[in-house]
Order: structure tokens, then C-alpha cells, then sequence
């Protein structure tokens, strides 16, 4: 299954991205793609809304990797909004909730941008 990500744009010039499906090898060059037209369209500051992202794999944890190293090679800042459960376990299995800040809501993400 192929994943969905919907562009959109916040009123304090922070782009939200909202992948739907599953964030694997199938998925990862959707969310890579939509990075690309965040950052290409100057809007370095990004919130990935992963309330619908029902699994995440390896592939898809280098594609948020590759997200964070593009944006902050702009001089961004990416955030992470609403994992669930599966994806919480996996960041911190891998300690990367200690490298990506993750809120429990896009609005909270959102706050201090």
C-alpha cells in the first residue's frame, strides 16, 4: 500500500505533513518527495503529523533521518506530531525520540515555532 501525504500549509509559515498509511520501504519516497517541495518551497519549518501512519520500518525511520538532515541543512526545523504507539516504541528503541521532538498534537508542535 502506497502512502498518502497531504501538504498542509500553517498559518505561522510552518508546513504539516500528513502521511496516511504505512511509513515503509513502499511508503518512504512519498514522505522523502514531500520533504523535498517543503524545503524547495522555502518553508524549512515542518510538522509531520503521524497520526495516520499505522507502521513504521527501518526504511521508514531513514526517510524521517533524510527529512531532518534536509531540513536543517536549510536552516529548518522538523518536528514530529502524534505518533502512536508502535511508532513511539520504535523511536525510542532506537533513541531517536531523543533526536526528533515529538508532541502529542499538531497544535502542540506547532506552539514555539
Amino acid at each position: 500500500m502506497a502512502l498518502d501525504v497531504e501538504t498542509r500549509p500553517s498559518v505561522n509559515g510552518v508546513t504539516v505533513l500528513a502521511p496516511m498509511g504505512r511509513l515503509d520501504v513502499a511508503g518512504a519516497p512519498a514522505l522523502k518527495e514531500a520533504i523535498g517541495e517543503a524545503v524547495k518551497n522555502g518553508t524549512p519549518k515542518v510538522v509531520i503529523d503521524m497520526e495516520g501512519v499505522s507502521f513504521v520500518d527501518s526504511t521508514g525511520l531513514g526517510s524521517v533521518i533524510a527529512a531532518l538532515k534536509q531540513i536543517r541543512g536549510s536552516q529548518g526545523e522538523l518536528r514530529l506530531a502524534a505518533p502512536n504507539q508502535q511508532v513511539r516504541v520504535v523511536l525510542e528503541l532506537t533513541t531517536l525520540d531523543r533526536v526528533f521532538p515529538y508532541y502529542a498534537t499538531v497544535e502542540e508542535a506547532l506552539t514555539g515555532f
